[in-house]
């Protein structure tokens, strides 16, 4: 059920959602009618956030406190200044990312000069303000907001998205509905539900969505799946097929979920950090929501915390609300027990998750058919362990080279090429610690088999890298046994 004045969702949400909120007001910019944007670099230039502006108009739109809508209603008027209408250009209908950021080139390059997903994010932002606060809005920022969403839907349309591209897909399937069904255009609104079907048809293969265990995009797969179950009848067959994949999506995340850790295990096809409690997780937000404070895998709000510019997304998650199936959400209220899990992702190439968690351990390997890296993102070996009753201890395989790994109990089997690095994270942990054959880190030893004729240990960071190296070309593997 949609929630309209946060007065109105329990005290759990309200507690997060006011945070929220709190943390936007700080970055309110009155000069410009934009927040700032948070960053997460201490050194990078002062810039304004296009799309956490509107995130923010829709919170100060359901807090409804002095003030608060003639903010929003600026807020979406500045953010509609900053869209691209540019109908022969590939950028066409999506936003600026900031205002300072210079116009694009006539060959503008994706992710770099512009950010195609940005008419996603922000359009259906629009949409849940015009379903519920229409009566609100000024007849010319209402016409504004019109305009705006056909501009996107053509540069949208223009851009060809694969349905493989989760959770940009997911969204831009509703999009394209709510547009044709506002603007009486059948073909808008058959192209959204033949996106839906794809998506869906893509996922069913196994499962899974191919754009796998990532603590923020899942969070994303979760907004958009939640669009697609709130609005019934703007597409019944969004409806039914959205509300499938949530719940299949939700025992997904319980099986690689451990309470005691709070923590989702690897491996991570997108992930911006290892440790959910010290970083804003898409994912985490909407845990929190169904969970509480205690429990929940998020940050303490009163304590720095990384990617701050997520908690942004808390609006969102608030206004559609979590719907979690019973017998996944115990999984998040407490560890249910040491379990193997394996989950086909693809089968040509093949690629398979793996996963084992025990009571105060767990370890994820992704087999990749040894795919070449497409980012830094990716993250196909990890181990979490309990440090302390408040601290979580992490190691990573830096995935430089196609790799494979696998996960199974108390162990983590690695090849490679060349060289095989592990950042790890933990606390009071010394380079001394760590020889060739054996790691001895703080409530926890790691005895490594390894072919590799070098072994380095070096700071990185707030981390230790660890690297074993063969010749260059060369086959090599490790295999992590932990006690």
């Amino acid at each position: 059920m949609m929630t309209h004045h946060s007065n109105s969702l329990d005290a759990n949400a309200r507690e997060l959602f006011t945070a929220s909120l709190r943390w936007a007001d700080n970055l309110w910019d009155d000069a410009t009618g934009l927040m700032w944007d948070a960053g997460d670099a201490p050194h990078a230039t002062p810039h304004h956030s296009v799309r956490g502006s509107m995130w923010y108009a829709l919170g100060l739109l359901m807090r409804q406190q002095p003030g608060d809508e003639a903010r929003a209603l600026r807020a979406i008027a500045r953010v509609l200044d900053y869209q691209f209408d540019a109908p022969t250009k590939i950028f066409h209908g999506t936003f600026f990312r900031a205002p300072e950021e210079p116009d694009p080139p006539d060959e503008a390059r994706i992710w770099h000069d512009y950010d195609p997903n940005w008419r996603e994010f922000i359009i259906t932002t629009i949409a849940l303000i015009l379903s519920a606060y229409a009566n609100r809005l000024p007849t010319a920022l209402a016409q504004r907001l019109d305009a705006a969403i056909q501009r996107a839907v053509v540069g949208a349309l223009a851009r060809g998205l694969s349905a493989t591209y989760t959770n940009i897909a997911l969204m831009h399937a509703f999009m394209l509905c709510f547009a044709g069904d506002r603007f009486a255009n059948p073909a808008w609104h058959a192209e959204g539900e033949r996106m839906a079907r794809e998506v869906y048809r893509l996922f069913k293969q196994h499962d899974a969505f191919s754009e796998y265990n990532s603590p923020t995009y899942y969070g994303v797969d979760f907004y958009a799946l939640a669009l697609w179950r709130s609005f019934p009848a703007l597409s019944p067959l969004l409806a039914q097929l959205g509300a499938e994949m949530e719940a299949t999506l939700w025992r997904h995340v319980a099986q690689f979920y451990h309470a005691g850790l709070r923590n989702l295990a690897g491996p991570y096809d997108r992930s911006y950090g290892m440790d959910m409690s010290r970083y804003v997780a898409v994912l985490g937000i909407w845990m929190r929501l169904a969970t509480s404070k205690i429990s929940a895998p998020f940050p303490d709000t009163d304590q720095p915390y990384d990617h701050a510019h997520d908690i942004g997304f808390v609006p969102l998650a608030a206004f559609l609300g979590a719907n979690v199936p019973g017998d996944a959400l115990e999984h998040f209220i407490a560890f249910r027990g040491q379990r193997q899990v394996e989950q086909m992702l693809a089968a040509a190439p093949r690629r398979v998750a793996t996963a084992w968690l025990g009571a105060e351990r767990m370890i994820g390997g992704e087999f990749t058919s040894r795919t070449a890296p497409q980012s830094d993102q990716i993250h196909p070996g990890t181990i979490h362990w309990r440090v302390d009753e408040n601290q979580v201890g992490w190691a990573r395989l830096v995935y430089f080279e196609p790799v494979d790994a696998r996960a199974s109990e108390n162990r983590l089997d690695i090849s490679t090429t060349s060289e095989i690095a592990f950042l790890v994270h933990a606390p009071g942990a010394r380079a001394e610690q760590f020889t060739r054959a054996v790691w001895r880190l703080p409530r926890l030893t790691v005895r490594v088999e390894s072919n590799a004729c070098e072994f380095h240990v070096e700071p990185r960071d707030d981390c230790l890298q660890v690297r074993y190296v063969v010749a260059e070309g060369q086959a090599i593997q490790c295999i992590l046994f932990t006690e």
